[in-house]
Parts: C-alpha cells; structure tokens; sequence
C-alpha cells in the first residue's frame, strides 16, 4: 500500500485490520455508516482509526472506532498559587503534552473530591490489556518506547 498505513494481525479465525477513516474502502464506509450502532462516529476527527475484523471467509463481523488519545493520570499545584494561574498552567501543559504525542484530546483523571467542573463527562471504560508479542530488537533493549498507558481501548 503506497502512501497508506494499514495494521493486520491475525487471531483464532479473525483477521483485523486498522485504517485511518479516510484510507477506507467504499463498501467499509458504507456498512460503518449504515450498519446500527449505539455510538456516534466523529468523522471529522483526524485521529479516528477504523478497526476491522472479518472472518475467514473475509465477511466483516465487527467495525470499532479508536482513536490515541493522552490519559493524564496525577498533577501537582503549587499551594501558593492561585486558582487563575492553576488553569492557564494546566492549558500550557495540556498544549504541550498534546503536540508531543501527537493525540488532539486528553482524558485527566479527577480526583475524587474535586468538584464537578464544566465540561465534565462521566464515562464507563473497560480496560482491556492486550500483550505484545516479544520482538528481538525489543530483547536487546533497542525498540522505540511508546507508553500503552497513552492509549485507552
């Protein structure tokens, strides 16, 4: 594929796929549309990854919508700023872990007792973890890191 990036693994029956929304084949758009969903699709996301899973006689059994995504989980404030500073502190920090892992939505874990802010969503997430296989440059300590942590499926 020139000029397109596309993931394929293989599990049990399943072949899956993953393409970015626009790299889609006519009939995967048509049936990702029109197929019935409890979700919406944010196609003007540029960051939507479409994931596709046909079975061994190429039939697609399921789409799903992903997209990477920054998940802050801890922050520190000075105790002798003020509420004002914090905010504008935290968009700088925001902007900038946002450009450096190249996601344009971060999830910021609330603490408990904070009260409720605009802006706010209450989400349910099931965490899946999902083991890489071991490649031989990743043995000898030379693979490129990028943190799983980074990315809520």
């Amino acid at each position: 594929m020139v000029g397109k990036k596309e993931i394929t693994m293989s599990v049990s029956k399943f072949k899956a796929t993953v393409q970015k929304l626009a790299d889609l084949s006519l009939p995967d758009l048509r049936d990702l549309f029109s197929w019935p969903s409890n979700s919406t699709i944010q196609a003007d996301n540029p960051s939507l990854l479409i994931a596709k899973a046909a079975n061994e006689r190429g039939e697609v059994v399921a789409y799903v919508t992903a997209e990477p995504i920054l998940l802050v989980n801890g922050f520190v404030l000075n105790p002798q700023s003020n509420p004002e500073d914090d905010q504008k502190a935290g968009d700088a920090i925001d902007s900038a872990l946002a450009q450096r892992v190249g996601v344009n939505r971060l999830w910021i874990v609330v603490p408990d007792e904070a009260p409720i802010m605009k802006g706010e969503k209450f989400i349910r997430v099931l965490e899946r973890k999902v083991y890489q296989p071991v490649t031989v440059t990743q043995r000898l300590g030379c693979s490129n890191f990028q943190s799983s942590a980074g990315f809520l499926n």
